[in-house]
């Protein structure tokens, strides 16, 4: 009788502690962002809230793209010939165009006419294009450090960033918490 009690209580402290290390587990996975969640900000993408500061930049058809032309929802894009994540990206929003206007930056590559020829098409196709280089004040305003990029503006601040089309299926269309 004494090792059947003895039994009974081991095999209780057994349950008792797996019982607490489930509900630490429940617990550990309720604090972790769920399948499709708002994704974790990457740090190298303009954040929600940013303000667009002041550019201005000539477009394939010779007009200026200024800061003003952000006005209302836009999305705005940032390419780079030769990038394959950036062809992808153009691949899939060519395949699936935005219902917002659409803005394209590209950075060419002056070894690669052909290459650069082909990408301002295929993003010709969505909206107004600039070519601009690797420097240019143009990534200061918008702070991006990295190709692709894709925002998402309302009035000229940034309402959502990110690298895929998945990151914005719930992009904000109205502005946001300036920081």
């Amino acid at each position: 009788m004494i090792l059947l009690t003895t039994a009974v209580v081991l095999l209780a402290v057994v349950v008792a502690i797996h019982l607490l290390f489930t509900f630490a587990l429940v617990t550990r996975i309720r604090q972790l962002p769920q399948h499709g969640g708002a994704p974790a900000h990457n740090p190298h993408l303009p954040k929600p809230g940013t303000v667009v500061r002041p550019f201005s930049v000539i477009d394939t058809d010779g007009a200026a793209i200024t800061e003003a032309d952000l006005d209302g929802p836009v999305h705005v894009g940032f390419f780079q010939v030769g990038c394959g994540p950036c062809r992808m990206l153009s691949d899939a929003l060519a395949a699936s165009p935005p219902t917002a206007r659409f803005v394209s930056f590209m950075h060419d590559d002056p070894d690669a006419p052909d290459a650069t020829a082909r990408l301002t098409a295929k993003l010709g196709t969505l909206g107004r294009v600039a070519v601009i280089g690797v420097d240019d004040p143009v990534l200061t305003a918008f702070e991006v450090v990295a190709f692709p990029t894709l925002l998402h503006t309302h009035s000229g601040v940034v309402t959502a960033s990110g690298t895929r089309l998945s990151d914005f299926t719930d992009a904000v269309s109205a502005p946001v918490k300036v920081t």
